[in-house]
């Protein structure tokens, strides 16, 4: 009985332990079958695939950036140019554990953990370099380089950068460097601009940047797992971009920069026969070497909430009310319309009764009876309200839009404002009023609705300089390639004439030359050259210093330079804008 019991039990025994080897049979047959299946599935249908995700591996193309063109003054000076600073990229098909990664870089590099998943995620092409931080130190390099395991696909890359030799000198024109943003690229499909190249986002660098960006180059190199370099398979040097050189004269731009000092305003030097733009000053300004090497957010923050907008190009784009200098305008419209003769007088008692309200002159007690010369040099409010309201709102407009106001100068900068010619027509339509004649006195001295920009009324003063011509101003003279062939040229001035007798431009010219010399615009006068030019303040409302108007030119005989210098909330009580107007001539022609 207890041997068959036995018997029994091993039988049961034998019977489990087949059972459990089938059943294993059973797993490892099946285990094969899904091995097999996967394997087939990797080499039938993402076998090309995989092949060249490891040739991409092994073989790592990595672009060689262009140094950008040069931009030099009309003599040749380096205005900007290029230097050469180390930038960490990340080649994101050699990156195997992102999550691991992303925390040794932001402890290297000191940059956000989330911007690096968005620059890596946002490529189209994984395995090109993506840029993640430009201008890093030595130290860097070596912690990198020391740890080359542990930063798997990262690279380091030596690159051209934009350098400014004389730091914020003609900041506004020369413009700076940003990274290319979505609506730039789609822009500029095809012509060799990618994600994370840095363009230019004002001025001339924005302006003319297809231009200056030059060719990339590119080097094929054999990597390993790690993303080390092993050897360079080929190379293609990049293509430096072309230069330009502009109308800017570096000399008399420092002088006016000087000049001009701390102030809030605008400094515009031109030649009144061509259009050139000798100089551009445009203060407050910024140093466009901060975008070169990558603004951080704190210095980008300090900027943009800066009272003083330093971004703002005010040249081309502040618009202010001219002031007294519109009067120039309005004497042309009066003498070519024959409205009044050179001889004729107005008495300025201080004050003139315009329907129920008192319109003053700027001289408290008046200046008596005057004639149009005197009227020019002493700036007289009174003489001009009367003038004015016999010259009507109308013809005012026409007149100025014959000196080029209310429309774009076309310099060839971006954003050029056209300041605003007021109407009846426009007054009821914006201001739901009628326009009064109250409105016609204020237009008269340029105070009111209309609005300016300074590189208008260098215009208009160019054009009494050169005999009545409209000239288009400009700020590049020609560009060049490597060979120093001329690419484009821009030296011939286009100019536009303007219906004006002889009589009337040598009038203008020979009471302007008297503001100077016995007038408003006195502060001008030197012993190195004669100025002419017209004074212009205008008031702001209680409260608010006024802005400073001087336009003029010299030499009075034979005019080889214009000028507008604008002070915004002048904090002198003098005609502070002539005074610096007549510094900068006398050091320029001295």
């Amino acid at each position: 009985m207890n041997y068959e019991l036995r018997t029994t039990n091993y039988s049961t025994r034998e019977g489990r332990l087949e059972a459990r080897v089938k059943i294993l049979w059973i797993i490892v047959i099946c285990g094969l079958f899904i091995l097999l299946g996967r394997i087939a599935w990797l080499q039938l249908v993402e076998g090309e695939k995989y092949f060249r995700i490891s040739q991409n591996s092994r073989l790592q193309l990595l672009p060689l950036s262009s140094p950008r063109g040069l931009i030099l003054d009309r003599r040749g000076e380096k205005l900007a140019e290029n230097e050469i600073l180390f930038s960490v990229g990340v080649v994101p098909s050699n990156v195997f554990n992102l999550e691991e990664l992303l925390p040794r870089l932001t402890q290297a590099l000191n940059i956000d953990k989330q911007r690096i998943r968005e620059k890596l995620q946002e490529t189209p092409n994984p395995f090109r370099p993506v840029f993640l931080k430009e201008n890093i130190d030595m130290s860097a390099i070596t912690y990198l380089l020391e740890r080359e395991k542990e930063f798997p696909g990262t690279v380091i890359i030596a690159q051209p950068v934009r350098s400014y030799p004389y730091k914020m000198v003609a900041a506004h024109v020369l413009g700076h460097l940003g990274e290319v943003d979505q609506a730039e690229l789609l822009m500029s499909s095809g012509i060799g601009i990618e994600l994370g190249d840095l363009v230019g986002k004002m001025g001339i660098e924005k302006v003319y940047n297809l231009y200056l960006q030059g060719e990339k180059g590119g080097r094929q190199v054999e990597v390993d797992a790690y993303g080390r370099s092993l050897r360079i398979i080929s190379e293609k040097d990049p293509l430096p971009g072309n230069n330009i050189y502009l109308t800017i004269d570096l000399r008399i731009q420092k002088i006016a920069e000087e000049e001009l000092g701390q102030r809030k305003g605008v400094v515009l030097i031109g030649d009144p026969e061509t259009g050139e733009i000798l100089a551009l000053v445009s203060h407050p300004n910024f140093d466009p070497y901060l975008f070169s090497r990558g603004i951080s957010e704190d210095e980008w923050n300090r900027l943009k909430q800066d009272s003083g907008s330093p971004l703002e190009n005010r040249a081309i784009r502040g618009e202010y009310s001219p002031a007294s200098t519109f009067k120039i305008i309005l004497v042309a419209a009066a003498l070519e319309e024959n409205i009044i003769k050179k001889e004729d007088t107005f008495s300025c008692p201080g004050r003139l009764l315009v329907g129920r309200r008192i319109f003053k002159c700027w001289k408290e007690e008046g200046h008596g009876r005057l004639d149009l010369e005197q009227a020019i040099i002493h700036s007289c409010d009174v003489f001009f309200y009367q003038l004015g309201l016999k010259v009507g709102v109308e013809k005012m407009i026409e007149y100025a839009e014959l000196f080029g106001l209310g429309e774009a100068t076309g310099l060839n900068l971006i954003q050029e404002k056209w300041g605003l010619l007021p109407t009846s027509d426009w007054k009821l339509k914006n201001k739901g009023e009628v326009w009064y004649r109250g409105d016609t006195a204020n237009l008269s001295i340029g105070q009111g609705y209309i609005l300016v920009t300074p590189l208008q009324m260098l215009r208009v003063i160019s054009a009494v300089a050169n005999g009545g011509n409209l000239v288009k101003p400009y700020l590049v003279k020609k560009i060049e390639n490597l060979e120093g062939g001329v690419i484009k040229d821009f030296s011939s001035s286009k100019k536009k004439k303007i219906s004006l007798s002889s009589s009337t431009l040598s009038f203008l010219k020979k009471s302007l030359r008297g503001v100077v010399r016995e007038g408003t615009g006195w502060r001008a006068e030197n012993r190195i050259v004669k100025i002419s030019g017209k004074t212009g303040t205008v008031e702001l409302s209680e409260g608010k210093r006024p802005h400073n108007w001087f336009i003029g030119y010299a030499p009075s005989d034979n005019p080889r330079l214009a000028i507008v210098v604008l002070v915004e909330h002048r904090e002198e009580d003098i005609s502070i804008a002539a005074q610096i107007a007549g510094k900068i001539f006398s050091q320029t022609f001295k």
